[in-house]
């Protein structure tokens, strides 16, 4: 027997710049969710237009195949023609077939359906995941299991989730991310055509730093590593007037203390915005 070892090597550099060179914006880590288990598609999951049907007739090769399902739900089979299964789950179907082909046909056919290709019910997926996109359920499907498809949440910035469900006025679902980590407490089933959105809180950096812009907020996230994030400032920032608006409050910041170890560093919120300002010299 032949063992493969597999072996990881990382090397973390973090590299933090205040008055000099620009330094690059480190993307949020995304960590993914746990895998999802393929649902029991057989039993749970009803047949759609888009999707395609595979059926095995056996000793029958020539009504055996893969049968797209049109846009009304409907798949034309060998000697029956036209038959409606949009709505049916896989068994249903299996015995209509097996009743129409009893029909004149063939005496006590044995055959099997199940679905080959997933395309009825989608689900948009989009805000801070690792593959935002468009995904098919193949059954009943969680929240968390569409969120592993689209490899994982960003673990920066993230407090909740929020569903849509398809053809509803209502408001979003809205779920605590939290929440859905605990075991046994996501209990939000997603049904075609929903949209699921994970948003990320941000912090906005504007003024003299490298790139402008805004950086993913985590807890704990303080005035200078807002600042690292966006590059640094630029040699021509005033370090003393840093100023930080939430709301209606605005906080200054002489960033030169903190830096000297003169002034604890100011820890943000979600949603604050940092200006660096230009020297006037």
């Amino acid at each position: 027997m032949i063992t493969f070892q597999r072996s990881m090597f990382a090397t973390l550099l973090f590299v933090v710049s205040i008055f000099t060179g620009p330094a690059r914006a480190q993307a949020p880590e995304v960590v993914p969710a746990a895998p999802a288990t393929a649902p029991p598609a057989d039993t749970a999951y009803t047949v759609g237009p888009g999707d395609t049907v595979n059926v095995q007739v056996y000793g029958e090769p020539g009504l055996s195949g893969a049968f797209p399902v049109d846009a009304s739900g409907g798949l034309d089979f060998p000697l029956i023609g036209r038959v409606q299964v949009g709505g049916l789950a896989p068994p249903a179907v299996t015995e209509l077939l097996r009743a129409r082909l009893t029909e004149g046909y063939l005496r006590n056919p044995n055959l099997t359906v199940s679905v080959s290709s997933f395309r009825s019910q989608p689900v948009q997926v989009l805000g801070a995941v690792a593959k935002p996109g468009l995904y098919y359920l193949r059954g009943p499907t969680t929240v968390m299991a569409i969120l592993s498809e689209a490899g994982g949440v960003s673990t920066t910035g993230v407090g909740e989730v929020r569903i849509t469900h398809h053809g509803e006025q209502s408001a979003s679902v809205v779920v605590p991310y939290d929440q859905l980590l605990t075991a046994g407490t996501d209990t939000v089933t997603l049904r075609g055509g929903d949209i699921v959105f994970v948003p990320q809180s941000m912090v906005t950096v504007m003024g003299s730093v490298a790139k402008p812009g805004e950086v993913p907020f985590r807890e704990g996230l303080t005035v200078t590593q807002a600042i690292a994030g966006t590059g640094g400032a630029l040699p021509v920032a005033a370090l003393g007037g840093v100023y930080v608006l939430r709301g209606e409050e605005r906080i200054r910041v002489n960033l030169r203390r903190v830096l000297s170890g003169k002034s604890p560093d100011v820890t943000l919120r979600a949603g604050d915005k940092l200006f660096v300002p230009e020297s006037a010299i």
